[in-house]
């Protein structure tokens, strides 16, 4: 799940106000391709997200986030194009290692005269001058303003990957129907443009592309989660997330998936995995307390990993969109193997 509390709440009441119904998640759906990767009207929720790790000719590491949120208001067809149907949002990063300098924008829109929306047919979803476009095998990213710029071509090397119980993420011990269809393109060839004011670089890397819909939030007696996309030079992925209980627990659907280098997958359920905070970092913005370095271990790998971030500061304060405070930056990875990851820290602020 991801960062939607507040504009959740606000769909939510929105559909009870008009009695709309969306689908609910449950085991046993078979996920199609490629209608999947475009916009489901039928479920409340759903999100692409985007990560990545970028390199200029010199070796000037970036790091990027691009993400495309449609939360669904009511599911009732206007005939004016003035109708409120869904609120659509998208957030902009751009993590500058060389200058230690994170660059970020949140943006929403309510889709009238076009000015964003989400295509059923194909994979086409814009807000403003932020896009995705393409079809699985070859998509185009776009991003401009504010004083940073991206355009990337990005491209799968690996089979898609389906999270959970083939595709089925269950997210909370409460209920079966708090869950997502959650599958990802864990390793994309990716190259093109990115502008850091005044500066254009050309760049190769690597992406991370989530793709998630459902019409449930989280349960009441969870807190957030802990989301780590860790790419490693093995060609090795690894997902893992924390589901954080108030009480400090955690919830017993925590888990992930490791994808080998030929690209065959296998879930990992929470106890077959173990993540040690080993340090933390408090914002000077919210105030709030993340965690800032891990370390991983996934016995039956004999892996033994320890993430830390490649700048402290890489929170997300997104107050023209969710109104939700989040830490999500590139890292480092080090130990028994090396590489890059991305994580993401949700419920550490009210």
């Amino acid at each position: 799940m991801r960062a939607l509390t507040l504009v959740f709440f606000v769909a939510f009441m929105y559909s009870l106000a008009f009695g709309q119904d969306y689908k609910d998640i449950a085991s046993g759906y078979r996920l199609k391709f490629p209608d999947d990767l475009y916009y489901k009207k039928d479920y409340r929720v759903q999100w692409w997200y985007f990560t990545g790790h970028l390199f200029d000719e010199t070796g000037r590491e970036f790091g990027y986030e691009l993400t495309f949120f449609v939360v669904g208001v009511q599911k009732k067809t206007f005939r004016s194009r003035f109708g409120l149907r869904n609120i659509y949002i998208s957030h902009f990063a751009i993590s500058d290692v060389a200058d230690k300098k994170f660059y970020y924008t949140d943006k929403s829109d309510s889709g009238a005269l076009d000015f964003a929306g989400a295509r059923d047919d194909q994979l086409n979803i814009w807000v403003g001058n932020y896009s995705v476009e393409g079809k699985a095998e070859k998509m185009h990213l776009h991003a401009s303003g504010d004083g940073k710029a991206l355009d990337l071509i990005v491209i799968p090397t690996k089979p898609v990957v389906l999270h959970g119980e083939s595709g089925y993420s269950r997210k909370s011990e409460e209920s079966p129907l708090i869950a997502s269809y959650y599958f990802s393109y864990t390793n994309l060839k990716t190259e093109g443009s990115l502008r850091v004011g005044s500066k254009t670089f050309k760049v190769i890397g690597t992406s991370w592309f989530d793709r998630e819909f459902s019409s449930k939030g989280l349960g009441e007696k969870q807190a957030g989660w802990d989301w780590f996309a860790i790419q490693l030079n093995d060609n090795r992925e690894i997902m893992l997330y924390l589901l954080r209980n108030k009480d400090g627990s955690l919830d017993k659907n925590s888990s992930g998936t490791l994808v080998s280098s030929g690209g065959k997958y296998r879930h990992l359920a929470k106890e077959d995995f173990s993540v040690t905070v080993l340090s933390y970092y408090k914002s000077q913005k919210t105030g709030a307390r993340y965690p800032s370095k891990w370390e991983i271990k996934v016995p039956s790998e004999a892996m033994q990993l320890t993430l830390a971030p490649l700048i402290k500061d890489q929170e997300l304060t997104t107050t023209y969109s969710t109104f939700n405070y989040y830490w999500e930056g590139a890292c480092t990875v080090a130990g028994t193997a090396d590489g890059r990851a991305y994580v993401e820290m949700t419920g550490y602020t009210r």
